[in-house]
């Protein structure tokens, strides 16, 4: 569990630094838990909205982001879609291409046409729409913690994340733990030293969620341990000129720091065909396409596609599956005019068919009219 960086807050002075932990019961732990439990079953725009709002309570918005964060990691969220979004955008739109589109009662003509022909309602319909944006998705159910399980649960992911920020790491504890050592000493380079303490030297990265993501299985495994000790030097921000000193211990804060739970997962085989992995993004993605509407980066996109675990072929700009590959290959090699790529395309729910085709090493031949223009490959 990692706090997202840009919602650390920390308490500096003389060489030393510290993030702010919750010490004591606060009444916005309590907020944020009843706001989630009263969003079940809602979007997560309309709960984000919510949360928008508690920041004007007098909380500081790191905290509430940062604690949200948090019960974030106890929800789950789902999409609804009745059918591919892109192909419910496609058809909603084409439909209501043929008609004057002015009020409520036409766009609901216009919902109810195409929700018949697919045999769906208008309200799954309507769901389906944009269910591959993340403020659509629905709160479907929440564990919620105690107060004071959060707290900790936020101290710890505040301290995880905070220590991805260091230059050098020192740990110390009773007994042996073959696993933990392996974990720490791949942190980064090893240190010799004397006795049970043990340093490692880690370099400058980029990749910070990354080293996160380790040192989170470290710190997890070292609060299991007996009179532990961690002492960091950390250069937070990265652009401040020098390291400050951190050092937490099982007598002290450390008491303070609590991982979740880690539930065990019951594995039934069902003697089934699995059904096909539905994919936030669909079988295409263009990735400049895909950044523009949701107004995130490229690289965004693909961190979150490579989170799913979905198998794309990467082309330049362009993400296919692999079967929609061989089949969009094969297509291409009968096609002959730009007028007919543009209508494949379509039916594919491609906006910026130029790109898929420039990714398959395809270029025109401008003529007019330019649906006439002519493709060959180079």
């Amino acid at each position: 569990m990692i706090l997202p960086f840009e919602h650390i807050r920390v308490f500096r002075r003389k060489g030393v630094i510290k993030p702010i932990l919750i010490r004591e019961p606060q009444g916005v732990l309590d907020t944020l838990i009843d706001v989630y439990r009263d969003h079940v079953d809602k979007k997560r725009g309309t709960l984000a909205e919510v949360l928008g709002d508690c920041e004007y309570l007098g909380y500081n918005f790191r905290l509430v982001r940062g604690v949200a964060s948090v019960l974030d990691s106890s929800s789950v969220f789902q999409s609804r879609s009745a059918m591919p979004p892109l192909e419910a955008r496609r058809q909603v739109f084409t439909e209501a291409a043929k008609w004057v589109v002015i009020s409520k009662e036409d766009r609901l003509e216009v919902m109810s046409e195409v929700a018949s022909r697919n045999g769906v309602t208008v309200e799954e319909l309507d769901d389906s729409l944009y269910s591959d944006l993340e403020a659509e998705q629905y709160l479907v159910e929440f564990n919620a913690p105690t107060p004071n399980d959060l707290s900790f649960y936020y101290n710890y992911a505040h301290t995880v994340a905070l220590l991805a920020y260091s230059k050098r790491i020192e740990i110390s504890f009773k007994g042996e733990d073959r696993q933990l050592v392996n974990q720490f000493i791949g942190l980064g380079e090893e240190e010799p030293t004397r006795g049970s303490k043990m340093v490692v030297r880690l370099k400058s990265t980029n990749r910070l969620a990354r080293r996160a993501s380790r040192i989170d299985a470290v710190l997890s495994r070292l609060l299991g341990t007996e009179g532990w000790l961690l002492r960091a030097d950390i250069k937070y921000p990265a652009q401040y000129k020098t390291t400050c000193v951190f050092e937490i211990d099982s007598r002290g804060d450390g008491r303070l720091l609590k991982t979740e739970p880690v539930e065990e997962e019951l594995i039934i085989e069902i003697p089934i065909v699995a059904r096909k992995k539905w994919l936030k993004y669909g079988e295409i993605v263009v990735l400049d396409e895909v950044a523009e509407r949701l107004g995130v980066t490229n690289g965004k996109v693909l961190r979150e596609i490579k989170e799913e675990g979905g198998e794309y072929r990467k082309l330049g700009g362009v993400l296919l599956v692999p079967a929609k590959y061989d089949e969009i290959k094969e297509a291409l090699e009968s096609i002959e005019t730009l007028g007919e790529a543009r209508s494949y395309m379509k039916t594919l729910g491609v906006r910026d068919f130029m790109q898929v085709l420039e990714s398959f090493g395809y270029q025109v031949e401008w003529l007019k009219p330019r649906k006439s223009s002519r493709l060959y490959r180079f």
